[in-house]
């Protein structure tokens, strides 16, 4: 180790996309924010500081194999490897192959990863955890505006009269993002914040206004709202004439329900509504930022349209006036999505079912004609059921823990457990997801490999390496590379990172998320401008914005029922592979537990520190009680913790446009745990 070196990168965690800037000691290595990245501007929070105490942490290095999943792994060489890999891929059909990605994955191995599967192996069977996440938002951005992409970026919350925050809690899953918020509050106290939220979260505490609405009513919410300022004459109607189509069938779908009527359905007073009517009537810059309570819903697509619906009908899609910005929640989900990981897209913002598009990829890598199928392969969820039903019998995961991640765990168990299926995970350690595997290959982390990544506001940043790695470990990139050769494949012979981008950024030319003029050295660079559509020009067939009527599909639980509403905790990152790892993140966050409101807990005879036993059709769990704020009859839980894996009472329910599950809510019943008096 060099002392006294500083490598700039960034950070492996959220959307937010920090970069930083690494001192590498004697001692050791110091994380700072890099404050001549205009993005994140030299800011970050805990987890990265932290994170370089547990790079060395558990590391696997050697690939490790057993043909029989009850059998203990053994250690193999790289070329067995390999040699394993090529085999199970080759002697199988198309159809039986399945590949599962992840928005932890750099631009450059992404979108390998893309070639090879959907170009060289001729098969759309490949989704990301991107469908977990964010693929509500795609088709949202797609279906309002024409194109993936959010609208506009960071610099946006700096002068915004008002912030509206919709199913998300930006103080624990984007805090960078959300001390801009409370900046921009000190320096203009007159700046106002509202949550609108089922949990009264740590953001909502900072909050002029939190609006705890019921579960699955935001739809609900959002037609209300814009019913009410278009009777007040509220919308910008010249705007909705110049640039937009579809208005009258929304109006039309949202009125039909009387204003307080809608409001007292979704459990809010009549006179906090009021307040956002009134918001969206004034001239005033409003700033709309959501995650995954709108994405994560079982009519995920209409929740994020009828909340983009708002800024639509009140002119809102400007510096002067705000527009809506959706926050990511993987480090590299947007340049995932770049590349074309999810199951239906090709690199460039294309799409397998566009001939042209096809055509495009399959001359630049040097492929005969229909080579890329025309069908877009099958989502994660529905992989599963091909699993258990002997259908995919090869499945290959990379750099996620699908396990913990998916819905119904035990229903992801019983597929992975499948002595049928041969699977293969790509990881660092060895995750839960790892120990039901026949193959693990060993591969480097953050801080030991090269590439880019694509943060929230569209900002592509340069992701270097400051340390070695295990030794016997490899570069998500060298793995790909490694077995496409061995299969035959010409065109996998890389120089590196850079030779692997250059490739890449090509077909961006004229796409729109055009990176193409780019220098892979100075790489820093904010596609599509500060904001998108600033002339109003639109990526649809009519260059208009689309309004859409909104019509939930959402479920309610009966009487006796609660909503189980799941997210983060604030200082670990997802299943805890690597966070679950370092003490001051774990410190008050070591044991999983269950928010209640206090009177709805006395009222059931539970107590805070009791345990209680939460149940559902899929099973049941045990965790302790704290007392907290939320809406009537929910309750909140973690996801992170392995040994209470909370999708464990999270259904299959998928949203019909995005088939995004409906990873944030499920209805279970509570029974405080009988006291065992032997």
């Amino acid at each position: 180790m060099k002392a006294n070196n500083t490598t700039s990168t960034g950070c492996p965690f959220c959307g937010t996309g920090c970069a930083l800037s690494i001192e590498c000691g004697e001692n050791g290595f110091k994380v700072k924010g890099d404050k001549t990245n205009p993005s994140t501007q030299g800011d970050l929070c805990f987890k990265p500081i932290q994170m370089a105490k547990a790079l060395d942490a558990h590391r696997l290095s050697a690939p490790l194999y057993r043909a029989d999943k009850s059998k203990p792994f053994q250690e193999i060489s790289w070329d067995e490897a390999i040699a394993l890999l090529a085999h199970n891929i080759s002697s199988l059909p198309k159809d039986a192959l399945y590949f599962y990605l992840s928005g932890q994955l750099l631009t450059e191995e992404s979108y390998l990863f893309t070639k090879l599967i959907k170009g060289y192996l001729g098969t759309n069977n490949v989704d990301a955890n991107s469908r977990l996440c964010m693929a509500t938002a795609v088709v949202a951005h797609k279906m309002a505006f024409g194109s993936d992409g959010p609208v506009g970026n960071y610099a946006d919350i700096d002068d915004a009269d008002a912030i509206i925050i919709s199913g998300s809690n930006p103080a624990w899953a984007h805090p960078v993002i959300f001390r801009r918020i409370l900046a921009r509050k000190k320096a203009h106290p007159e700046t106002k914040i509202i949550v609108i939220d089922p949990i009264y979260t740590e953001t909502a505490e900072k909050s002029d206004l939190w609006m705890g609405l019921s579960g699955g009513s935001d739809t609900t919410l959002y037609n209300a709202l814009l019913a009410e300022l278009y009777r007040r004459g509220a919308c910008d109607t010249a705007f909705i004439d110049r640039a937009t189509e579809g208005f009258e069938q929304t109006l039309n779908a949202a009125i039909e329900i009387p204003f307080a009527e809608s409001v007292a359905s979704c459990g809010l007073p009549l006179n906090d509504v009021e307040t956002l009517v009134e918001l969206f009537a004034s001239d005033k810059k409003i700033l709309g930022l959501w995650c995954q309570g709108l994405n994560q819903a079982q009519d995920g697509v209409m929740r994020n349209l009828g909340f983009i619906n708002l800024f639509l009908a009140t002119g809102r899609l400007n510096v002067q006036k705000g527009l809506p910005l959706s926050l990511t929640g993987q480090p590299n989900a947007m340049g995932g999505r770049e590349v074309g990981y999810l199951s239906n897209a090709l690199p460039g913002y294309r799409d397998v079912r566009n001939s042209d598009d096809r055509a495009t990829c399959e001359v630049y890598w040097n492929l005969p004609p229909d080579t890329i199928s025309p069908t877009p392969g099958i989502t994660v969820t529905d992989a599963i059921d091909a699993m258990s039903a002997n259908q995919i019998r090869f499945l290959w995961v990379a750099c996620t823990n699908p396990l913990l991640t998916l819905p119904d765990v035990k229903k992801t168990e019983k597929a992975f457990s499948n002595p049928e299926l041969f699977l293969v995970v790509q990881d660092c350690v060895l995750s839960e997801t790892a120990l039901l595997a026949n193959l693990v290959l060993p591969t480097l982390s953050w801080g030991e490999k090269e590439g880019s990544m694509t943060n929230s506001e569209r900002f592509i940043k340069r992701v270097r390496p400051f340390k070695s790695g295990p030794a016997g470990a490899k570069s998500d990139s060298e793995i790909i590379c490694g077995l496409a050769q061995k299969l035959g494949f010409l065109g996998f012979d890389y120089t590196g990172a850079e030779a692997i981008y250059n490739e890449y950024k090509a077909l961006t030319k004229n796409r729109f998320c055009d990176q193409s003029s780019q220098e892979y050295d100075s790489l820093s660079y904010q596609w599509g401008g500060e904001r998108l559509y600033a002339n109003e020009h639109f990526a649809t067939p009519t260059f208009k914005a689309q309004f859409h009527p909104i019509i939930s599909s959402a479920s309610h639980p009966d009487k006796n029922q609660f909503v189980l509403i799941t997210g983060r905790t604030k200082k670990q990152w997802h299943t805890m592979t690597r966070t679950g790892h370092v003490a001051e993140l774990m410190k008050e966050e070591e044991h999983p537990y269950l928010v209640m409101n206090s009177n709805e807990a006395e009222e059931r005879g539970i107590y805070e520190g009791d345990s209680v036993v939460i149940t559902n059709q899929l099973g049941s769990l045990e965790l302790p009680v704290r007392f907290g704020k939320l809406a009537p009859n929910h309750l909140f839980a973690p996801f992170g913790y392995p040994e209470t894996p909370i999708n464990t009472l999270v259904p299959v329910t998928n949203d019909p446009f995005s088939f995004q599950s409906a990873l944030k809510s499920a209805h279970v019943r509570v029974t405080r745990k009988p006291i065992n008096c032997h």
